[in-house]
């Protein structure tokens, strides 16, 4: 994984999928607790989250006939720590999915800039 800058456009090849960015937080309603998809912790029900609609591309012709260009996808959830980052991040410019790894991104976002955490109010960081 590396951040980029630029987001590919979504081509519709067979088994492309997508993703809808969502706008804010919602509260888990799932019927049991879902793993996040970037850094795996549980998110219990009623917890604060993302939740990313997705959509893929047909495999086949059939496929396209029955159930058109776009086919919907279960959805991915992110934990609001790694929502955090995610919504922070593609704030700040990046293009990130939703199964990515953000603490790993924001590591490598902070050695970009070269923000050292934990230092933002010392005289070294100045």
């Amino acid at each position: 994984m590396s951040l980029s800058c630029s987001c590919n456009e979504w081509e519709g090849d067979p088994g492309t999928w997508a993703f809808y960015v969502p706008k804010d937080f919602i509260n888990f309603e799932g019927k049991k607790r879902k793993r996040c998809a970037s850094c795996k912790e549980l998110i219990s029900i009623g917890s604060s989250c993302l939740k990313f609609d997705r959509i893929r591309s047909p495999y086949t012709e059939i496929e396209l006939n029955i159930m058109g260009e776009e086919i919907p996808m279960p959805p991915l959830h992110i934990c609001e720590k790694c929502g955090e980052i995610f919504l922070n991040l593609s704030e700040a410019g990046f293009c990130l999915a939703p199964n990515e790894n953000m603490k790993e991104a924001l590591a490598e976002y902070w050695e970009i800039t070269g923000f050292r955490p934990g230092n933002a109010g010392s005289k070294e960081a100045e």
